[in-house]
C-alpha cells in the first residue's frame, strides 16, 4: 500500500497552508480534496463572463498570519484593493453615512480604548469568550460614538445582530491584532493574485516541496485502531448513491481534517472519539448556530456606489427583509471578475440559519432584500444580470456569539487519538475568515512539528 507522512483532507486556506508548510519542513504531504476546485468556502469559480465565490470576501489579514504562510512558503500574497472607508446605512434616516461621522466627537475616549486593548495580553482577552463585547467596552468607555463604531465592525465579523451577541474575544482578538500591526481598526483587501490564483500559488508550494495535490479525491474515512490512526480509505465514484465504499487505502501516522463540524464526522469515525468530545462537535453543528445569509450578485453598468467604488458598506436593518448584511462591488477590487465596463456587486443579508431549510421564507426574503438593495443603491435599479446564492450549506461558519467561540470549541487536536488534527475555522481558532482558516492550520503544523515557525503573528 502506498504510505507518506500527513494527509490533509481538504484543499481550502487551512488545508493548503498546512500542506505548504508541512511540505516546506520535509514533510512527505498527501492533499485530498473531494471537488474540482481549490479554496474550499474561498473557492472561486467562472460563469457567464464572472467570477463568483461562494460568498462575498475579503481578506482580513494585515501581514502575520496567510501573508507569512506565503512568505515561508517562497510565494508572495499580493495585497492587491483596499476597502478604502466604511459606510453604514442609517436606518432610521434611509440614507448613507461614513462610519468615521460616529465617532467624530469621540476621537479621545476612542484612543482611550485602543490603549486599553493594546495593554491587555491576549491570554486575559481569552476569558471574554463567553461574554459580549459590550460590557468589555463599557470598562473603558459610554461613548457612544465609540461603542458603534466597534460594534458595527462586530456586525461585519460576527454576522450577529444584537450588540449582547458579539463575543468579545472575536472582536478583541482581531482588533489588537489590527491596531499593532497596521495601526487601524479594520484592514480588508482583495488578493491581487486572485482568489483561485492565490489557492493555485499556495497548490504550487506544496507540490514545489515534494507534496501531492489531488483534486476529485474524497477521503471515505479514517482508519483508526488502537487509539491511533493508520491510514485513509480514498472514495471514488459511487455506482449506487448509498453505496459503501471498500476504496484505495492510504497509510500514514497522521491526518490533518479540515471539514468544519458539520461534515466532520462523516469522516472520521465517532466510535473513536470521547463522547464529550463529539458532543462539542455536534452542538455546534447545529443549523442556528450556523453563519447563513442571502447571497446576491447583481451586474449593472451603471455606478452604484456612493462614496467611494472600493467602499465596505453594511447596515443593521434593510427597509424591508430587516436584515443584517453587507455590500461591496467586487469588480472595482478586482475588475477581471466582470466583463470590461460592468460593475458586479455581491451583498450579503444574514438570516437564522434554522430559517435556510424553509424554501418559502427564502423566496420572499430574497425578494425583500433584493428590493432593499435597489432602494439603498438606485444604480442597482439597472441591473441586468443577477445570482441568488444561500450561503448555508456550506455556512461561512459558527456563529461568533459568547459561549460559543475560542475555549469552548472542540480542541484541534482529537483527546485521544494518536496522530488526528483538525484544522478548522469551526474548531478552536481565531482571525477572520481565510485567515483565520490558515492560521488554524498553522497551529496544526506547529504541534506536529513540536515547535513554532518563525515570523507569524498571533495564533493558538
Amino acid at each position: 500500500m502506498p504510505r507518506c507522512d500527513v494527509v490533509v483532507i481538504g484543499a481550502g486556506a487551512a488545508g493548503l497552508t498546512c500542506a505548504a508548510l508541512l511540505a516546506k519542513e520535509g514533510k512527505q504531504v498527501v492533499l485530498c480534496e473531494a471537488g474540482p476546485y481549490l479554496g474550499g468556502r474561498g473557492m472561486a469559480v467562472p460563469e457567464e463572463g464572472f467570477k463568483l465565490n461562494l460568498g462575498g470576501h475579503l481578506l482580513e489579514d494585515t501581514g502575520s498570519g496567510i501573508t507569512k504562510v506565503f512568505e515561508h512558503v517562497g510565494k508572495t500574497l499580493v495585497h492587491g484593493a483596499k476597502s478604502s472607508d466604511m459606510i453604514v446605512w442609517d436606518h432610521d434616516q434611509l440614507r448613507w453615512g461614513s462610519i468615521r461621522d460616529r465617532y467624530s466627537g469621540g476621537k479621545e475616549e476612542l484612543k482611550k480604548v485602543i490603549g486599553a486593548l493594546m495593554d491587555t495580553t491576549y491570554e486575559e482577552l481569552e476569558r471574554w469568550d463567553d461574554r459580549p463585547l459590550r460590557e468589555w467596552l463599557r470598562q473603558h468607555t459610554h461613548d457612544q460614538g465609540v461603542i458603534d463604531l466597534w460594534e458595527f465592525l462586530a456586525v461585519l465579523e460576527c454576522m450577529t445582530d444584537e450588540w449582547y451577541d458579539h463575543s468579545a474575544s472575536e472582536n478583541l482578538f482581531v482588533r489588537k491584532m489590527h491596531y499593532e500591526e497596521a495601526r487601524m481598526a479594520g484592514y480588508s483587501f482583495w488578493p491581487g493574485q486572485g482568489w483561485d490564483g492565490m489557492f493555485e500559488d499556495l497548490r504550487d508550494a506544496v507540490v514545489e516541496h515534494g507534496g501531492d495535490v489531488r483534486m476529485r479525491t474524497p477521503v471515505d474515512s479514517v482508519l483508526i485502531e488502537d487509539e491511533e490512526v493508520k491510514g485513509v480509505v480514498l472514495g471514488g465514484n459511487k455506482i449506487m448513491p448509498n453505496e459503501f465504499l471498500e476504496g484505495e487505502v492510504l497509510e500514514t501516522d497522521c491526518v490533518i481534517s479540515t471539514l468544519p463540524v458539520w461534515n466532520v464526522l462523516r469522516v472520521v469515525p465517532e466510535s473513536a472519539l470521547p463522547d464529550w468530545y463529539t458532543a462539542q462537535i455536534r452542538f455546534l453543528a447545529q443549523d442556528h448556530l450556523r453563519i447563513s445569509w442571502l447571497g446576491l450578485y447583481l451586474a449593472t453598468r451603471d455606478e452604484v456606489h456612493i462614496n467611494s467604488d472600493r467602499e465596505l458598506a453594511t447596515w443593521l436593518h434593510t427597509p424591508r427583509a430587516g436584515v443584517s448584511g453587507f455590500m461591496f462591488n467586487q469588480s472595482a477590487m478586482d475588475p477581471t471578475s466582470a466583463p470590461e465596463g460592468v460593475n458586479l456587486v455581491v451583498a450579503g443579508g444574514i438570516i437564522p440559519g434554522e430559517k435556510a431549510k424553509d424554501p418559502g421564507y427564502l423566496t420572499r426574503q430574497f425578494e425583500a432584500f433584493e428590493a432593499d438593495l435597489k432602494e439603498m443603491y438606485p444604480g442597482l435599479r439597472s441591473a441586468y444580470w443577477r445570482r441568488r446564492h444561500l450561503v448555508h450549506d456550506p455556512s461561512f461558519g459558527v456563529i461568533q456569539k459568547p459561549g460559543l467561540v475560542g475555549t469552548f470549541r472542540p480542541h484541534w487536536r482529537a483527546p485521544n487519538v494518536e496522530g488526528l488534527y483538525f484544522a478548522s475555522e469551526t474548531f478552536r481558532s481565531r482571525g477572520i475568515g481565510v485567515d483565520r482558516a490558515a492560521r488554524a492550520g498553522l497551529t496544526v503544523v506547529e504541534d506536529i512539528l513540536g515547535r513554532r515557525l518563525e515570523g507569524f503573528g498571533w495564533r493558538y
